[in-house]
């Protein structure tokens, strides 16, 4: 159940050394073929809340899971536009396999337990990725690019056969009886969850600033090695996992009602350190401090998202919740530029997002005091509690 969100991380990481190498057979430019899986997996997402109203969680995990493990490997005789079109594919379905896995934990995970399950999740997603990236690297080195492609159907494989034997079967799909005028509809129940689909997206797209933006912050400094840079970026994953890993003890201290306040805090002083900063050293610590804050974000949005929605719609809240991430991402990288220009360059403009950051950490203080620590039963269908 914990090894989902995995798949999308390490579908991503796993073609970052050969990246090159296959802008070179296909026939469109960097930017799209970077682009390709991102937009894979806001199309997987909605397809996922899609499938998942219709078939068990279980049987589209393990059946996403062997697709990942067949589009993968294809890549290792595909070229040109069919080589594009699988990285789509890919992004997809590796979406699929982490909506039906959370989707799981909320059907057989009790709420008190679902802290450390989803911890586990986010911090096991992290290091995934980062292994598969180093083990992908040194088979481009020995056996050409191409042999990364190998890892998908050995990955599909590890999940696949423990996954069949013991995942537990998903519970029935509930429908809503025709004649039944007093409940709402599926997407009604969706809509009701609008507002807090709006705060994750707007955190996304402020958090993905460290992957987006931090490369061209060193640049500008002077920062020409891609070693230094990617062991400061190994600073902010590190950082990740260990908030993941330690994120049911921080729910336990904070309470959810001030775990919002407590990752804007992260972001806030992360992005003003970051935007203000003048040697390495400082880069360090804003990158830790912006991971703390997206370690303790990314578990803490799934539990949000499973303790809140019907348990009908829980499939297509999941689905939802993961496009609405990445479609955070994608959107940051197109807000810097016009910023840059208005504030005076690229550490202004970092430093304005992260006093905009500021200001919601008042907002977020304001619901933790209106709010409660108790959390909410399975079929709460709003926000504002």
């Amino acid at each position: 159940m914990v090894c989902g969100p995995s798949m999308v991380g390490m579908m991503l990481t796993i073609l970052q050394p050969i990246l090159p190498e296959i802008a070179k057979e296909v026939p469109v430019g960097r930017s799209m073929l970077i682009a390709m899986p991102t937009m894979g997996i806001v199309a997987g997402g909605i397809a996922a809340g899609f499938l998942l109203s219709r078939v068990s969680s279980r049987s589209i995990m393990l059946w996403m899971i062997a697709a990942f493990g067949i589009i993968g490997m294809a890549g290792m005789v595909l070229q040109g536009w069919p080589l594009l079109i699988s990285r789509f594919l890919i992004g997809a379905v590796a979406t699929c396999v982490s909506a039906a896995s959370t989707t799981l934990v909320g059907e057989h995970i009790p709420p008190k337990l679902r802290p450390r399950v989803l911890g586990l999740q986010m911090a096991g997603s992290s290091l995934a990725g980062i292994v598969a990236m180093n083990i992908s690297g040194v088979l481009s080195d020995a056996f050409q690019w191409r042999a990364s492609f190998a890892l998908f159907p050995a990955i599909a494989l590890i999940l696949l056969i423990p996954g069949s034997l013991l995942l537990p079967a998903s519970q029935k799909i509930k429908t809503v009886a025709a004649n039944d005028r007093t409940a709402k509809p599926g997407w009604r129940l969706l809509l009701d969850m609008w507002p807090l689909y709006l705060f994750l997206l707007a955190m996304h797209a402020t958090v993905y600033t460290t992957n987006s933006q931090t490369p061209f912050l060193l640049a500008d400094q002077g920062v020409t090695s891609g070693a230094v840079r990617a062991h400061l970026q190994s600073i902010n994953q590190a950082m990740i996992v260990t908030a993941a890993f330690a994120y049911p003890l921080t729910r336990r201290f904070l309470g959810t009602r001030w775990i919002p306040a407590f990752f804007l805090t992260m972001a806030a002083t992360g992005l003003i350190t970051l935007g203000m900063s003048h040697n390495l050293t400082q880069v360090g610590i804003a990158l830790a401090l912006m991971g703390i804050g997206s370690g303790t974000l990314f578990p803490h949005q799934s539990n949000l998202i499973l303790a809140r929605a019907a348990p009908e719609i829980r499939g297509r809240a999941v689905g939802f919740m993961v496009s609405n991430q990445f479609l955070a991402d994608s959107i940051n990288p197109w807000i810097y530029p016009p910023l840059a220009v208005a504030v005076g360059g690229l550490p202004n403009a970092i430093v304005s997002v992260g006093l905009a950051s500021a200001i919601g950490v008042v907002f977020a203080l304001g619901y933790g005091v209106r709010a409660t620590n108790a959390p909410l039963p399975d079929g709460a269908k709003s926000f504002g509690h």
